[in-house]
């Protein structure tokens, strides 16, 4: 990666402390860290020893009272900025990749469990309330095919959320090894 000469670097917040990369100029946050130290420390990556950067994070409209919680509790000022109007819809080549390939409908499964989870524990539970989460958005966003069975869930109806008239056990891997091993399973729990 340090060889590029530019390049985007994917990661967790294990990057967010203790490991310097030079010259990183954006620090894009697809949602805020469950703390608001590890928000500073994410941001850090960027405007090291003298250096300009900029970071972003993306914040729901019931979110927004984080930026002033930021602004007193870590003395983060931040501005707002406006979000692209010209954007590539990429959800239906992700949804018809998730009907081709169980891999990927599983990780978009998993991601937004765990996305729903991290949400459910986030330090600042009064701006960040799982109540308030709009689930149905939140699957469509990840290119869900059907909302996961999961206790944050549990008695909920979501009208705005259409699920995939496929029958998704019907999905397989296009990986073969992969498939006869679900397969096997499949035998097995018959």
């Amino acid at each position: 990666f340090f060889l590029l000469p530019s390049g985007i670097l994917v990661c967790t917040d294990v990057m967010a402390r203790g490991i310097d990369i030079p010259e990183v100029h954006w620090v894009l946050q697809y949602d805020p860290p469950s703390s608001a130290s590890a928000f500073v420390h994410r941001c850090g990556r960027t405007a090291r020893i003298g250096n300009v950067g900029s970071a972003l994070v993306f914040l729901l409209p019931m979110e927004e009272s984080y930026i002033n919680f930021l602004s007193i509790n870590q003395k983060c000022p931040m501005q707002e900025m406006k979000p692209q109007t010209n954007v590539l819809d990429l959800l239906p080549k992700l949804k018809s990749m998730a009907l081709a390939d169980r891999a990927m409908f599983e990780k978009g499964m998993k991601a937004f469990v765990s996305y729903v989870q991290a949400y459910a524990k986030h330090e600042c539970n009064l701006i960040f309330r799982i109540k308030d989460l709009d689930f149905a958005s939140l699957a469509r966003g990840f290119a869900l095919l059907k909302m996961p069975k999961m206790p944050e869930l549990r008695g909920k109806c979501f009208p705005d959320f259409t699920p995939v008239t496929v029958n998704t056990d019907s999905i397989s891997f296009k990986d073969k090894n992969r498939e006869k091993q679900r397969q096997k399973k499949l035998e097995q729990q018959r």
